[in-house]
């Protein structure tokens, strides 16, 4: 066995996105966009601005879980 071969039951720290329940990459900075787009619309309104439609249109997209 090599010095960088894992043992059985090992955490290598690498990671296959095999596990279950594990969001694909990319997809928490989807989340952080959304998120941020929601807060710019309630920002505008309180500052009484207008809103972009593009940023009005990601704000109602749903956040992945």
């Amino acid at each position: 066995m090599s010095k960088h071969e894992a043992l059985p039951g090992e955490d290598t720290g690498r990671h296959t996105g095999e596990k279950a329940g594990e969001r694909r990459p990319g997809a928490s900075d989807r989340r952080v966009q959304i998120a941020a787009a929601k807060l710019r619309v309630v920002l505008d309104e309180r500052l009484n601005r207008p809103t972009p439609e593009w940023v009005k249109r990601l704000a109602e997209q749903k956040l992945a879980s």
